[in-house]
């Protein structure tokens, strides 16, 4: 892993010594078992993104379909493909952390792989947090001109809940607190990274939540797509995480959320297994 690693940061730099056009945005890409979806994804991006600088940082938690495998053969091919494959750790925020960190950007986004996010509104996004005085670019599902599409039951309840609390732990008025697709500048995530906890699925809130002073956002609408191949990485567990994630931010009390975390989510793990034999 660390061979690897240093083989992809060389290739950062001989970009530079070679005079190739310098990268200004790098596109994080948390994936978990979503090989049928990355090549198509990086065609898309490569459309998108034309006519500025930009590379793919894929960061795969040792996905069992060959997802990383895939993502290797594609970054022979695409010198704009880089993948970073996690051994023994597993969690969205917490691969999304890693990928932010190794880009040597200005910009930097997050998307997901799995094809529901609009890679189309990428360069307005770009365009917006370099000529405004902001921190980031949300891309909202929920302002004027933005959708949720068809969006499971489940995870409107927990986008609903996200935006509830979003007055109590943010230092921002973002609508769409849930949304897992936007850009920052990588300086403020300098600002903010030690203050993450890397937990669940929501970097966004914890972004919000963690930063201390107010942030400066902004929103650009787009409507969520519905996913065409693979399965939802929504469960028990993510749910539980981030209610996690609200009890550290919202109560402030990391020794009871650390109980919420050791005792509470493996005794309700259990009751749903147990439900489950049961069906």
């Amino acid at each position: 892993m660390k061979r690897e690693a240093r083989s992809q940061d060389s290739r950062l730099r001989a970009r530079v010594c070679t005079g190739e056009p310098q990268i200004e945005l790098s596109v994080v890409i948390p994936t978990y078992n979503e090989r049928e979806n990355v090549g198509c994804l990086v065609s898309s991006l490569e459309a998108a993104l034309a006519g500025i600088e930009w590379q793919a940082i894929f960061v795969d938690d040792n996905s069992p379909d060959g997802t990383a495998d895939l993502l290797r053969a594609l970054a022979t091919q695409n010198r704009r493909v880089y993948v970073i494959e996690r051994i023994g750790r597993r969690g969205l925020s917490s691969a999304c952390i890693e990928g932010i960190s190794m880009a040597r950007t200005p910009y930097v986004a997050v998307m997901d792989a799995d094809l529901q996010h609009d890679e189309r509104i990428l360069p307005e996004m770009l365009r917006r947090l370099k000529s405004e005085d902001v921190d980031m670019v949300v891309a909202s599902r929920t302002i004027p001109g933005g959708s949720m599409g068809k969006f499971p039951l489940p995870r409107v309840w927990l986008s609903n809940v996200g935006r509830m609390f979003t007055r109590l732990v943010c230092h921002c008025g973002v609508s769409d607190t849930m949304s897992g697709f936007f850009i920052i500048r990588r300086d403020f995530f300098q600002r903010v990274v030690h203050k993450l906890s890397g937990r669940g699925f929501k970097l966004l809130f914890d972004l919000l939540a963690s930063s201390g002073f107010p942030v400066n956002v902004v929103e650009v609408p787009y409507r969520f797509r519905s996913r065409q191949r693979g399965g939802s990485k929504l469960g028990a567990t993510v749910e539980l995480q981030f209610l996690y994630l609200l009890a550290d931010k919202v109560i402030h009390r990391r020794m009871w959320a650390h109980s919420v975390h050791h005792v509470v989510e493996p005794t309700v793990e259990k009751c749903i297994g147990k439900a489950r034999i049961w069906k």
